[in-house]
């Protein structure tokens, strides 16, 4: 896939986004109730349609299987969600009192590295050990939906996909238990994945719009999104709510983006490769610092919301850009040269076996 600079920028915004967010939970640790934007908290909106929109732009006209298809994403999210489920199971092993919001039970630990949804044995929602792997769960569901739709013509997949997301979601309608597995992927957040889908065709089509549509749609976009979360966040469904304005914020930058109007920063870029370590490690690293806060800032500096804000967002993306770089970079790395290997291994010896 050729590098789309729009996607990687929404990517480092929605990651972003969800670290600016969740400063408030710090900061009433801190006994600080301020008014905060909640809307950013629906980065996570974007990456779900970002998602269906790589999906499908990374599969469309070539010949991937399914077998292949689940094992690069596998390789793509399970090294550095392990390590940072291992870490946090290890902190509760040796000093609970560093998570005060989380709990040894051993069955939610097991699901917690499995992609299973389990009630959190403190908050009692469905959230695995690092609560912000909820997200990968829904993750790991659309993927297997769409390897198996993999299995079929590429003119039946989009199809197909729309249609098992929609069943899924249907079968909320049944009004399961709110905190079983049934309920959790009856979720109409799942639809999100198929917008993605959708802006994904499109792009690859190369449809062909004029920048005023690209412009007229991230505001549209933006203004939905914020209206949205802001006013209507606990209102359903989410996936109109919130996901169709996440859905035209990316289909407008991409026009942007085919009209040569979208920006090419190199920080941005560097923050979209580092997204998925910023957003899943920011729990535990605000965690740590706002515990060094506590003990080491000053009493005037202490209490200062903007302050502690803008630190633990430099602190929370920076420790992201190194975890990219000394984990996560490397160990996609080597799991891709792993897979390419064994590839040519196998080519080897089918070429030796076709061999009088």
């Amino acid at each position: 896939m050729p590098t789309v600079h729009s996607i990687q920028h929404l990517r480092a915004l929605a990651a972003l986004g969800v670290v600016a967010a969740h400063l408030e939970i710090y900061l009433q640790r801190l006994g600080q109730n301020v008014p905060w934007p909640h809307f950013l908290s629906y980065g996570v909106d974007l990456f779900f349609v970002i998602s269906g929109f790589i999906m499908w732009v990374t599969t469309a006209g070539k010949p991937v299987t399914p077998s292949a298809f689940i094992a690069k994403r596998l390789m793509r999210i399970v090294p550095l969600y392990w390590a940072v489920t291992a870490f946090a199971l290890i902190v509760l092993l040796t000093n609970r009192s560093l998570m005060p919001a989380g709990s040894l039970d051993w069955s939610h630990v097991v699901a917690s590295f499995l992609f299973v949804p389990a009630v959190h044995p403190v908050n009692g929602d469905l959230q695995p050990l690092v609560t912000a792997g909820w997200t990968l769960n829904y993750e790991m569901f659309f993927y297997a939906l769409f390897a198996l739709a993999l299995f079929l013509p590429e003119r039946l997949r989009l199809g197909a996909v729309l249609a098992m997301l929609t069943v899924s979601v249907a079968l909320g309608a049944m009004k399961p238990s709110p905190t079983s597995a049934f309920a959790f992927y009856s979720n109409n957040i799942l639809l999100e994945f198929g917008f993605g889908l959708i802006v994904g065709v499109a792009f690859t089509r190369s449809l062909a719009l004029p920048a005023m549509h690209g412009l007229l749609a991230m505001a549209l976009g933006f203004s939905g999104w914020v209206a949205g979360s802001e006013f209507f966040g606990l209102v359903e469904p989410r996936a109109l709510i919130v996901g169709v304005p996440a859905a035209l914020i990316i289909l407008g930058a991409l026009i942007l983006e085919q009209n040569a109007m979208a920006p090419k920063n190199r920080l941005l870029h560097l923050l979209g490769d580092a997204s998925y370590s910023i957003y899943l490690t920011h729990g535990v690293v605000l965690s740590a610092f706002t515990r060094f806060w506590m003990k080491l800032a000053p009493g005037a500096l202490a209490s200062s919301v903007a302050l502690f804000a803008i630190a633990g967002f430099v602190v929370a993306s920076v420790a992201g850009l190194l975890i990219y770089w000394l984990f996560e970079k490397p160990a996609a790395q080597f799991f891709a040269r792993s897979a390419k290997d064994k590839a040519q291994q196998a080519k080897r010896l089918s070429f030796a076996m076709r061999a009088p």
